[in-house]
């Protein structure tokens, strides 16, 4: 059996840390070695964190980041001090079915895999299901270059935490680092790489929605997006997939990335009632980005709802903010 290994970022966590540390070590395939990352918070999710493994009597290795560095930085750090064959990266305010390290092992070994996904069961902080994530899974297996093409038209999520990876297709320092939404081009550029994906129907994994998080509040960080879509568009065109994959990356240009921004900034400008220099620049940079050209592209991939969002924004931003307030 290929040994397992998990990398567990902690970042003022402390609401959340033991619960999501009780189910790694109730998985009914025990990890082989746990690491967890301080990235330097300064609250209790350390300690909480340490505890709860002691308590349990379970070894673990605890680095110290220098100071703050992010998510993708906390990742590469514990990566390198693992020994494992497989890998998996899990956000310390998330949590797991307790067959979820198995499932993915058996389901990654069978299909000789490079990694292994199953679906994602979004939840409130009561533990309340809102919703999942992915769509139903249509096949057990699929080529990398199939996944990839899954991600950037929707089917499929980027979560790094969603997957188990063999050690081999990562690399050694596989997240981007300095910015945020690291998951998205780092899972499309490992997926490329990839011979074969292991597909799990089950919505093993937990992700907590929660207000204040990074993907709900608007921040310097939301521009980050920008970074993500210029990222993705350069590996389609080192991959000569940009022609092929036209309509689905402007799809995901809009959905993703362009949508995002605009609505995080307009819904900060609805809570705040005035205009800040951030939400200023991040429509503007919206706005810049939308192009007329990209419009039959959309309604060619049938991206309604993306075409109406492209017109209002563009020439209408106003009454579109106007409407979001109603929504």
């Amino acid at each position: 059996m290929p040994t397992v290994g998990v990398v567990i970022p902690l970042y003022r966590c402390a609401p959340y840390v033991r619960g999501c540390l009780e189910s790694v070590l109730a998985q009914t395939r025990p990890i082989d070695e746990i690491v967890l990352v301080d990235d330097r918070g300064d609250d209790d999710s350390v300690g909480i964190a340490t505890a709860t493994l002691d308590g349990q009597g379970r070894s673990y290795i605890l680095l110290t980041q220098p100071h703050n560095k992010g998510l993708g930085a906390a990742r590469n750090t514990g990566l390198a001090a693992l020994t494992t064959d497989l890998v998996w990266f899990l956000d310390s305010d998330d949590q797991v079915d307790a067959e979820f390290v198995e499932t993915l092992v058996d389901a990654l070994e069978a299909a000789d895999a490079d990694f292994a996904v199953t679906r994602t069961r979004r939840v409130d902080e009561a533990g309340n299901t809102l919703q999942i994530d992915e769509e139903h899974v249509r096949a057990p297996v699929v080529t990398g270059t199939h996944y990839a093409r899954e991600l950037i038209s929707g089917g499929a999520k980027g979560y790094a935490c969603t997957k188990m990876f063999r050690r081999a297709v990562l690399g050694a320092r596989p997240w981007a680092e300095g910015q945020a939404y690291e998951d998205i081009g780092t899972s499309v550029r490992i997926a490329l790489s990839s011979r074969r994906v292991a597909m799990v129907d089950r919505p093993l994994y937990h992700y907590l929605y929660r207000e204040g998080s990074i993907s709900t509040t608007l921040s310097p960080a939301t521009l980050d997006l920008f970074t993500v879509e210029d990222d993705i568009r350069k590996l389609l065109c080192e991959s000569s997939l940009e022609h092929d994959w036209r309509r689905e990356f402007t799809g995901f240009r809009y959905r993703e990335v362009l949508t995002s921004v605009a609505h995080l900034a307009m819904r900060d400008q609805h809570a705040q009632g005035t205009r800040s220099g951030l939400q200023h620049t991040a429509i503007s940079q919206v706005r810049t980005r939308i192009a007329l050209r990209d419009i039959p592209i959309l309604w060619q991939g049938r991206h309604y709802r993306e075409m109406v969002f492209a017109g209002l924004v563009k020439y209408l931003p106003g009454m579109y903010s106007a409407i979001l307030r109603r929504r």
